[in-house]
């Protein structure tokens, strides 16, 4: 299991990507049977990368036998620019309303 996170770190950053988090959630029970498997190990694995990396992720994931399922999720307010990666910015919003808090 180890060596199959390991594996997934090397190529996205050998291609370029950034992983910013990493979790492992150990193992747990599945919503159904996979390939008559009722238990499962879960990773969370979040990243930065252009979308080519993305593409051979999927690519190699779906072709390791020890990867049950995966899910690829973009979160919102991401975007790349040619090989660069820009990450979201906290909302002023949410820093001003806690500033409002503390002051009252």
């Amino acid at each position: 299991m180890r060596e199959t996170v390991d594996r997934i770190r090397r190529l996205i950053e050998s291609m370029g990507g950034e992983v910013t988090e990493l979790q492992d959630w150990g193992m747990r029970d599945l919503a159904y049977p996979i390939r008559k498997q009722p238990r499962g190990i879960y990773v969370l694995v979040q990243y930065a990368a252009r979308p080519e990396v993305v593409k051979e992720l999927q690519r190699a994931m779906k072709l390791s036998d020890e990867i049950l399922r995966f899910v690829s999720v973009r979160m919102p307010g991401t975007r790349t620019t040619g090989r660069s990666v820009q990450r979201p910015r906290p909302a002023p919003a949410l820093e001003e309303a806690s500033a409002t808090e503390q002051e009252v």
